[in-house]
């Protein structure tokens, strides 16, 4: 699968199975882009969560927790809160239109919707089609397991290239091969850790303006200030297991753009 596609992830929110496979059909068809589903509002909010995606479909009209409850929902959480979401609805209710609107909603598909108004709407909302990413993250740790979660993580939240090395010699010889927009690694590894890494970069004037994020395991106050007394720009900290934990670079990434 293409970066191309992989930058355009769109998740569409319906009960209806048919709906849910029409929307994926059509989308995939026309549009460089790939389409997750979910059947319930709850599903749907649990893996905007884990998950990098750029545009949500959400239906009004869903059992138990519908499309608006779906959207205060989103709207109330500062980590989801900005993704672009279109309506899907077969209602003319203008409570339902009002409320939406009110949550910041600009964009609906009527259903059933016609394929050329679905493209249309949504190839508006993504922009330009661009590549998944122009920036690379090089992972760095000596943890085969911890590496592979890392990677899995990062991939699925933030929408960036993934690079690795299993060890510290090993990301030094990727930095000097490869573009690299951000670095990340651990802190404890042997012969070359995390801190000897930043020191390289800092020291190397080609390398330097890279930001490095150390990943530690704990909330010990030495480690903590070892870092903060670093070149890192910050930490995030093991396991990287959930999508909360990235939420430090999360935010460097944002205000650095």
């Amino acid at each position: 699968m293409s970066d191309q596609i992989e930058g355009n992830v769109i998740l569409v929110i319906d009960d209806d199975e048919i709906n849910l496979q029409m929307a994926k059909m059509i989308l995939e068809k026309k549009l460089p882009c790939r389409v997750i589903m979910a059947d319930n509002g709850i599903q749907g909010i649990e893996i905007l969560k884990r998950q990098y995606v750029k545009l949500v479909l959400l239906d009004i009209m869903m059992p138990f927790f519908d499309g608006i409850q779906t959207l205060e929902k989103i709207r109330e959480d500062s980590k989801i809160k900005d993704i672009p979401v279109i309506m899907l609805t077969a209602s003319v209710d203008k409570k339902h239109i009002s409320k939406a609107i009110q949550l910041g909603i600009k964009d609906y598909v009527k259903k059933p919707f016609m394929p050329e108004d679905l493209v249309d709407r949504v190839s508006k909302k993504l922009g330009p089609i661009t590549n998944k990413s122009t920036s690379t993250i090089l992972l760095i740790d000596d943890d085969p397991d911890d590496l592979k979660q890392a990677k899995t993580l990062i991939e699925n939240t933030l929408p960036h290239e993934v690079l690795t090395a299993s060890s510290g010699i090993d990301g030094m010889e990727s930095l000097r091969k490869n573009k690299i927009n951000l670095v990340i690694a651990s802190a404890e590894m042997k012969f070359i850790n995390g801190f000897r890494i930043a020191d390289f970069i800092k020291g190397d004037a080609s390398l330097r303006n890279i930001p490095i994020f150390l990943m530690i395991y704990s909330d010990d106050p030495d480690m903590i200030k070892r870092v903060d007394d670093s070149s890192a720009s910050g930490y995030i900290k093991k396991p990287l297991n959930n999508a909360d934990v990235l939420e430090p670079l999360v935010k460097f990434l944002k205000s650095n753009k």
